[in-house]
């Protein structure tokens, strides 16, 4: 009976430290996130067609394994978030916001992103 104790508590003193082991030597980027934030120029134009912020906004790029989230404020009281499977190359995507209750068109040309909501709202951000 103490033969097989000990090599029970040897079985499980190697798995655990073969669990620690791992957990260390785990890459950090696959099991973090990375925030980055950003200065971009900006447009944001109201439905009316009236200018309601312009200049300088700051955008944060959270980039993690389950994709891209994108925060942008636009100005104190105005934010847009979206999320795509990965960051976009030139071209034009269609994306679900507020909880899938609008629709909004993001087009990216180079380190410009122009959007378009269904709602009328447009912008613009243009990344140095």
């Amino acid at each position: 009976m103490n033969k097989s104790l000990f090599f029970l508590h040897k079985l499980i003193t190697t798995l655990a430290f073969c669990v620690i082991l791992v957990g260390f030597t785990t890459p950090k980027s696959i099991a973090e996130s990375k925030t980055e934030q950003r200065r971009a120029a900006c447009v944001l134009i109201d439905f009316d067609g009236r200018v309601r912020s312009t200049g300088r906004c700051n955008v944060n790029v959270v980039t993690s394994n389950s994709g891209v989230k994108f925060d942008i404020e636009w100005d104190g009281s105005t934010s847009t978030q979206f999320s795509l499977n990965k960051f976009p190359t030139d071209g034009t995507y269609r994306i679900n916001t507020n909880n899938g209750n609008a629709t909004m068109q993001v087009e990216k040309q180079g380190t410009v992103f122009i959007f378009r909501s269904d709602r009328g709202f447009r912008g613009r951000i243009i990344f140095p």
